[in-house]
């Protein structure tokens, strides 16, 4: 299989990859119902409501149904799976359903552990300039200690000036981007995107050391489908 349109995920990775899913849309409330099928073997019912987005759920060990809806819900399909102890097998067959691709159980060619090989589906996505991810979506919170690192070490003091740094737990550094130079205000939009003259095409003026999060963008053709990406759409 080719490296560059699919993913190999350990165990613990695929989980990790799930939760993020669940946690970066909105309750995808169909898909909720299919996986606490798939997982809980009828420990754990899920009923759901035609028009409204939640479950009603009934843990294990529960005889009383409850409600859940918006974070409360994504929170609780993420303790699901991380509690699950699925097997391989089981777990590849949710990611397949998470990830709206062909997944296989596979083996680490390193430790020899179970894990998940995905298919991105990215062979087929192409760029279309539109500057919608960076004029829409929020990633203020995504940059990382090595992108800052990088524009350290490039000496690009002029993106570092849009960094605010800020201390978790009192000890730890974790960044901001596009933070008004001198402010606590993030800037309504990307600071190094240009539009081309006479063309309704974008182009990023850090291209070569934009960060991680831009670089990887989208990952898979459900987060572009799910971010109104067109880059799977015929031109």
């Amino acid at each position: 299989m080719v490296e560059k349109d699919s993913i190999f995920l350990t165990i613990e990775q695929a989980i990790a990859a799930v939760c993020l899913d669940f946690r970066q849309y909105e309750p995808q409330v169909l898909l909720f119902s299919e996986i606490i099928s798939v997982l809980s073997k009828g420990d754990i019912i899920a009923k759901r409501v035609m028009g409204k987005d939640g479950l009603w759920i009934s843990m294990t060990g529960q005889r009383k149904m409850c409600w859940l809806e918006n974070f409360e819900l994504i929170e609780t399909m993420c303790d699901i799976i991380s509690n699950s102890k699925a097997d391989p097998i089981t777990l590849t067959a949710v990611c397949s359903r998470v990830f709206q691709t062909r997944a296989f159980t596979e083996k680490d060619p390193t430790s020899g552990q179970p894990g998940v090989r995905i298919l991105t589906g990215m062979e087929d996505f192409t760029c279309r300039q539109c500057g919608k991810c960076c004029r829409t979506l929020d990633y203020h919170n995504e940059v990382t200690s090595d992108d800052v690192a990088r524009w350290e070490q490039a000496g690009r003091s002029e993106i570092l000036d849009w960094v605010g740094t800020f201390q978790k737990n009192g000890r730890e550094a974790v960044y901001r981007i596009w933070i008004k130079p001198g402010t606590r205000t993030f800037a309504e939009t990307c600071p190094y995107l240009q539009k081309k003259p006479h063309e309704n095409r974008w182009a990023c003026r850090i291209h070569d050391v934009k960060p991680q999060i831009c670089r990887q963008y989208p990952v898979s053709r459900k987060h572009a489908i799910m971010t109104g990406c067109p880059g799977f759409e015929p031109e």
